[in-house]
């Protein structure tokens, strides 16, 4: 059931040529038994297949359902937050088009909304990637903490709620990022003093890449990102360890460091971990596929971290005048 009157929950999808599974995504919206108003934005993104077409097909029996042209500035932030400016909803919920939420996702994130101005949920692997040739055998948990930033969770935008008025304040997800944009909000919201909460009853099925070269492409994507989230933020970083020996909410941050310092990417360290990890591919080559996909992936996340490009004049992020409690 879809409560009448202006939304109060609108979902944001991004999409960009997602013809062949944007359907089951939108089916499982639909199969939703809420008491609520909502609405589902599909934002594409300048899509060159039947994206759009299969949207306009669905309007006509889902009224809930609206079609955004994202096309003006490409990438998935800048559909999101495009969409985002033409939702209707005091709360936000942002899922992709090639996953699948599971059942209770709608009124779990609604639910959730009213209680906590940040949400995350739970991602489930295993329903859309039993055919897969080769995939990574984990499910990343949807809480993020990076190594070189360990103070902070992070969350991905596939399963991601947050009250319009905190995503507005935020400034909205960072169009210029590549990768990482959804943890580089998560940061930025809670630096401005908003909490990350995790509502495990809210599932998302997600889709796996498949096939090794789709595994190593996105593992590459996503260490570059790391790089250049290493480099925005390493004056909070800095901050977060110069106040480690006074935790607590309130106090005040030290003042950054000097630009460029902390910054750099891990050079003779990061280089022997990639070659143990080539051994390491080689050894299970010999052996047949059978783990294969988790060592292609860690080889693309550290040659992207390795190699990828910051320009070291790149924004950094200030310093908040108080730092959140270390999670």
């Amino acid at each position: 059931m879809v409560g009448s009157g202006v939304p109060d929950l609108s979902v944001v999808i991004a999409a960009f040529d997602a013809q062949d599974t944007l359907d089951e995504q939108l089916d499982a919206l639909a199969g939703q038994d809420v008491g609520f108003a909502f609405e589902v934005l599909v934002c594409d993104n300048g899509s060159r297949d039947a994206t759009a077409d299969l949207v306009r097909r669905r309007q006509e029996r889902e009224p809930w359902l609206r079609l955004v042209d994202a096309s003006a500035r490409r990438g998935p932030s800048a559909a999101r937050n495009i969409g985002a400016g033409q939702a209707r909803g005091r709360f936000l919920a942002f899922c992709d088009a090639d996953d699948v939420v599971g059942q209770g996702w709608l009124a779990g994130m609604h639910d959730a909304l009213q209680h906590d101005e940040f949400v995350t949920g739970s991602w489930e692997g295993d329903r859309l990637n039993s055919g897969n040739r080769a995939s990574v055998s984990w499910t990343t948990d949807p809480i993020v903490t990076k190594p070189f930033f360990p103070w902070l969770p992070g969350t991905g935008a596939g399963t991601m709620g947050i009250r319009r008025a905190v995503f507005e304040e935020a400034g909205g997800f960072d169009e210029s990022l590549a990768t990482g944009e959804d943890v580089d909000l998560s940061w930025r919201v809670q630096l401005a003093g908003h909490r990350l909460v995790h509502h495990p009853e809210i599932v998302l099925h997600v889709r796996k890449r498949d096939g090794l070269r789709a595994i190593f492409r996105q593992a590459y994507a996503y260490g570059a990102g790391d790089r250049l989230l290493r480099h925005r933020y390493a004056d909070v970083a800095a901050a977060f360890t110069a106040g480690a020996a006074s935790p607590g909410q309130g106090r005040a941050a030290p003042a950054p460091q000097a630009a460029g310092a902390g910054t750099g990417a891990r050079t003779g360290g990061l280089s022997a971990s990639v070659r143990r990890v080539v051994r390491t591919v080689r050894n299970k080559l010999s052996r047949g596929r059978a783990g294969l996909a988790e060592s292609v992936w860690r080889v693309g996340e550290q040659a992207g971290y390795r190699w990828g490009r910051v320009d070291p004049a790149a924004h950094r992020v200030p310093v908040p005048a108080t730092l959140p409690p270390p999670v």
